[in-house]
């Protein structure tokens, strides 16, 4: 309670709208389900290692991937698996992801572009592996860190 005897308000992700994804306008796509702020363009790394698809994230900022959101290095990282494990639709497949609606299969362009299968995520599985996604049938295994995946950025969240 607050001093004036008023209830302090809860923090929760906005629901502005009803749908799953909502397009930014700026080169990023809000998931309204869990607040987390995605790249609209999926594929502006290409396929990296591990490190650097770390650290292209990690230096990802305004100007660059279509970005027009005042964004800058620092703010955007890779997903972890769980971030990735709520994104996934598995009533889907090639990709398992949902319309920008949440009603349908993705389409290029709603809300994203240029969907790949097998992205990165941020989560270690051991010193020489980590987890990835692969958004062909939703799954997520673990792979060598020298392997290539795709890079998809994220910010928010934790």
């Amino acid at each position: 309670m607050k001093q004036n005897g008023c209830p302090v308000p809860k923090t929760t992700v906005s629901t502005t709208s009803s749908y799953r994804y909502t397009d930014n306008g700026d080169g990023t796509v809000t998931d309204n389900r869990t607040g987390l702020i995605w790249l609209k363009n999926t594929n502006c790394f290409g396929q990296q290692n591990w490190k650097k698809a770390m650290q292209s994230a990690a230096k990802l900022a305004q100007g660059q991937c279509g970005l027009r959101d005042g964004s800058r290095a620092g703010m955007w990282r890779l997903p972890t698996i769980k971030e990735w494990e709520a994104m996934m639709d598995t009533r889907y497949r090639k990709p398992a992801l949902s319309n920008a609606a949440g009603t349908g299969q993705w389409k290029e362009g709603d809300a994203f572009s240029s969907v790949k299968y097998w992205y990165w995520s941020s989560t270690e599985h051991s010193t020489s592996s980590a987890w990835y996604v692969n958004l062909s049938v939703g799954s997520v295994s673990g792979n060598v860190k020298t392997s290539l995946n795709y890079v998809w950025a994220v910010r928010g969240g934790h």
